[in-house]
Parts: C-alpha cells; structure tokens; sequence
C-alpha cells in the first residue's frame, strides 16, 4: 500500500509559479501618462507667463525647479488673493522647499489680517520649515492675545518660543 508518490512530475512543479506571476502581472494595471500631463516644466512656463512673468523669468524659475509645477501653482495662488511685488514673490517660491505650504501660509495670515502684501509675511513664510503650522501660530497668536501682527511673526518664527500656561494644570520646569 502506498500513501504517498516518492516520484514527483518535475515539470508540473515549475509551471505551476510561472502561471501564478503570469497572472499576477496580467491584473496589474498598466499606467500611461498621457503626453500633456508628463511635461511638468511646460505647463511651469505657460502658468507663469500668462500671469506676467516675463518669458527669461518663467524659464529659469522652472528649468531650476525640482517640482516647477508647484512653483508655478505657488506663484498663481498668491498673486490672485494677495497683492505682492512679483519678483519677490517668484523668488520666494523658487527658493523654498514647499511652494504650495508657502503659499497657503501666505494666503492664510494675509486673509482678514492685512489689508495689503506685506513682504515680511512672505519672508517669514518662507524662511519656516513648516509653513502651514508657522501660520496657524501666527493667526492664533492673533486671535487669541492682544500682540500686533509683527510681533506675531517674530515669536512664531522663533525657535526657542515656548507658549507658557496652555492648561491650568501645566508646570513649567524652568
């Protein structure tokens, strides 16, 4: 009586793993991006340009760019809802590492706060590594206390700030 074969079909062993991947591959689906959306540093250029940055300007801000649609898309966002000079603005958003939180702080500490661009919220903006927490500091430092908007700025941008009594039940250690 024999329970089990001592002799095993090799080849059906080896086919087996292959058909498996054939049909795993199969199922995955194939991406193509289509010719319009893969050229990121045309639609830098023509964003820029038709906003009124000259064609040298719009060139170099997106052959320098690691990601030149969000430099584009940094540019277009501030310059619709805030007014700022637009050298200092396309300079801030080619220097800085997240164009697009640099512009949401921009937008968002200029929006009700200031009645007019003011170039040392873009600087600021700029200069925080992270540009959307820097400007929930510096609007709720607005909201919440008395301070002037440049006073604000400056605590927000300083790294040794530590806000004091947040809880009754906080203890500073000092």
């Amino acid at each position: 009586m024999v329970n089990c074969r001592l002799r095993s079909n090799p080849f059906r062993f080896s086919v087996i793993p292959f058909a498996i991947a054939g049909l795993a591959a199969a199922a995955l689906p194939i991406t193509v991006q289509a010719p319009a959306q893969a050229n990121d540093y045309e639609s830098c250029a023509q964003g820029l340009t038709d906003v009124g940055i000259t064609v040298e300007d719009a060139a170099y801000a997106c052959a320098t760019a690691l990601h030149p649609t969000d430099v584009s898309t940094c540019f277009t966002k501030v310059n619709n809802d805030v007014g700022l000079d637009s050298s200092a603005l396309l300079s801030a958003c080619r220097r800085v590492r997240r164009p697009v939180d640099l512009a949401t702080c921009v937008v968002d500490i200029h929006r009700d706060r200031l009645g007019e661009g003011s170039l040392a919220v873009l600087d600021n903006c700029r200069r925080s590594l992270l540009p959307v927490r820097y400007s929930e500091c510096v609007t709720g430092l607005i909201e919440a206390t008395t301070l002037p908007i440049d006073d604000s700025l400056s605590e927000c941008i300083a790294g040794g700030y530590r806000p004091r009594d947040i809880a009754p039940t906080f203890i500073p250690v000092d």
